[in-house]
């Protein structure tokens, strides 16, 4: 028999020890990849740079925003969905790419719950009506007059599910004669409104700013249930069309099975910063409605997401692709 010595079995387990405290400390310790499923400007990829500057200064490891849209956040979140569950590729999420394209589309390449682990919630937040400044149309019902008395001739754009289902929402709501004209980044879709290829566009509220602040346009509603504080003077549309409402949500995500000790760490920061009066302001001018959640809570909450935007879909009457 073969005696391992007393000081042979202190090194064993010293390394041991040192061994399951390097596999504790072991996340982050590689960059981390957060993607954004859209083009760069919108509310969720500010967002997510907010968030990555955060995440960078509490991991002192570097966050690579990656921005991959297409086909309404379909081919960002599918790519998130086959990449290795590891925790350094995290997805930042909406009600589109986790609740709405789930209507939207009749095969969509992924399942919201079994594809993907919660992480937490940013928020939620509403679009504003915007058109063209010095065109008559000064109020939802203008647009809506204006609509019916030209058939055919206005259009909105849309460059994700809450900016296209806003307005359907609003066309069903208000009998207005719109038609809608995809885009695939909210750029090209604010262009086109300036240039006159589209009459009405829903943004959210964030993006909304510098175009409402530069004069050339105007907000004629917000979909949220009441004013938004910034804009005391845009009403909500429910106060001319009452029940309408239409809010949004940006969280993050991790493909299914990313170990739990990542999701924890990385649902903690997003829950200090939260806390932080100087984070927290960082996310308010976002125009969000600040909701830290747990993951459970979280998971919770985005299923209900799901049936919310299939009634508005139904509503809206339209067609799956």
């Amino acid at each position: 028999m073969k005696f391992i010595s007393f000081s042979q079995t202190l090194f064993l387990l010293a390394a041991c020890a040192f061994g399951s405290a390097a596999h504790a400390q072991a996340y982050p310790s590689k960059a981390i990849r957060l993607v954004v499923p859209f083009g760069p400007g919108g509310s969720g990829d500010i967002a997510a740079r907010a968030f990555g500057q955060y995440l960078e200064t509490q991991s002192k490891q570097s966050v690579v925003i990656d921005n991959k849209p297409g086909a309404n956040g379909i081919i960002g979140t599918e790519q998130v969905k086959t990449s290795p569950a590891d925790g350094y590729t995290i997805e930042l999420i909406t009600n589109t790419t986790h609740a709405a394209n789930l209507s939207l589309y009749k095969k969509v390449p992924y399942d919201p719950v079994k594809d993907f682990e919660y992480i937490g919630l940013f928020g939620t937040f509403g679009s504003v009506a915007t058109v063209v400044a010095g065109k008559r149309i000064n109020s939802v019902a203008d647009l809506v007059k204006h609509s019916k008395a030209n058939p055919g001739k206005t259009f909105f754009g849309y460059y994700n599910s809450a900016s296209q289902m806003s307005a359907e929402l609003f066309r069903a709501k208000t009998g207005a004669d719109l038609t809608g004209v995809s885009y695939k980044a909210i750029g090209n879709a604010i262009t086109d409104l300036m240039g006159g290829q589209i009459q009405v566009l829903f943004l959210e509220y964030l993006p909304a700013l510098p175009q409402l602040e530069g004069g050339k346009i105007i907000g004629l509603g917000v979909t949220g249930p009441t004013r938004y504080r910034a804009w005391p003077n845009i009403p909500a549309i429910a106060e001319t069309y009452p029940g309408f409402e239409l809010t949004s949500y940006l969280g993050l995500a991790a493909p299914a099975h990313t170990p739990p000790e990542a999701l924890d760490y990385l649902n903690g920061l997003m829950v200090k910063v939260m806390q932080d009066p100087a984070g927290r302001a960082q996310f308010e001018k976002l125009g969000l409605a600040i909701k830290p959640m747990s993951r459970n809570e979280f998971k919770t909450f985005a299923a209900g997401e799901v049936g919310r935007w299939r009634e508005y879909v139904k509503i809206s009457g339209i067609q799956p692709e």
